[in-house]
């Protein structure tokens, strides 16, 4: 399927690739197909992207949360489960959506703000089967190590 992306411009894309959000994300229900793309030239790339291919112009940054220094223990009931299909734990992948909120620093530059990571509402992806879904509201507990 060809897909016109915002950042790569006209692109191939195999529908067995695609991510399927089964009930959309929050505040975004119309969108229930994501590609996830990655910067190319890189052996681990470092900046990944998914965009909607139900609505091109929607499209968040995201990250392993393990690049951010976070572990998640996240418990999903039965319904979750049957959304995602998901069968064996390994299976299932966590990714952070990270975002500029706009405002500017202090020296006036909008672009070099810093990043925030959504890190109450991590995407859950069962690798095996592409459905997904975005677990909201989560409780936080932070911990820290010594080192």
């Amino acid at each position: 399927m060809l897909f016109n992306s915002s950042l790569l411009g006209p692109v191939e894309v195999d529908e067995s690739t695609v991510i399927e959000f089964p009930h959309g994300l929050p505040a975004f229900e119309a969108c229930r197909r994501f590609k996830l793309f990655h910067e190319d030239g890189q052996d681990a790339p470092r900046v990944f992207w998914m965009q909607s291919l139900d609505q091109a112009d929607v499209l968040f940054s995201v990250v392993d949360p393990a690049a951010l220094g976070l572990r998640y223990e996240i418990e999903l009931s039965a319904a979750e489960l049957d959304a995602l299909a998901l069968v064996r734990a390994e299976d299932a992948a966590l990714l952070v959506m990270v975002y500029k909120d706009g405002e500017a620093r202090e020296d006036g530059h909008p672009l070099l703000s810093p990043l925030k990571a959504n890190v109450r509402n991590p995407l859950v992806v069962n690798l095996t089967t592409r459905r997904a879904l975005q677990k909201t509201g989560l409780a936080c507990d932070i911990v820290f190590h010594n080192c």
